[in-house]
């Protein structure tokens, strides 16, 4: 049977970075280190992240709503990374969500000084051990 991501090991729950396209030019981008796009932290069967309105939510891990105002840009995942592992239940990363919240309110994104991307860098410095 296949492990899943995010799942738990014998060493704790792993953290995964979960990346998405959210152009077409990523194609060519990405080979360079350049690109625009998307990211999500799963953890323990759900995928937190941070839009502008929604501020910190989640969703199922690989199946992000779509980003944008309107919903109307695509995304594709392009890879997950494991970013670490913590020993620790569903109340410890509501824990960790509840104290993030306040640096992260849907009024507060901006798609250069405050993004998803922003979030899941703080969100895996929090956690990661």
């Amino acid at each position: 049977m296949a492990r899943s991501w995010g799942s738990r090991t014998s060493h704790g729950v792993e953290i995964v970075l979960n990346v998405y396209d959210l152009s077409p030019a990523n194609e060519y981008a990405y080979p360079i280190g350049l690109g625009v796009y998307h990211s999500g932290v799963e953890i323990n069967g759900r995928e937190y992240t941070f839009a502008g309105g929604g501020g910190i939510f989640y969703h199922s891990p690989k199946n992000p709503p779509g980003a944008g105002a309107a919903g109307d840009i695509a995304v594709k995942f392009r890879e997950g990374v494991v970013v670490g592992v913590f020993q620790g239940g569903q109340g410890e990363i509501e824990s960790v969500i509840s104290n993030l919240k306040d640096g992260f309110r849907g009024d507060d994104y901006n798609i250069v000084r405050k993004n998803c991307n922003h979030f899941a860098e703080s969100f895996c410095k929090v956690r990661v051990l």
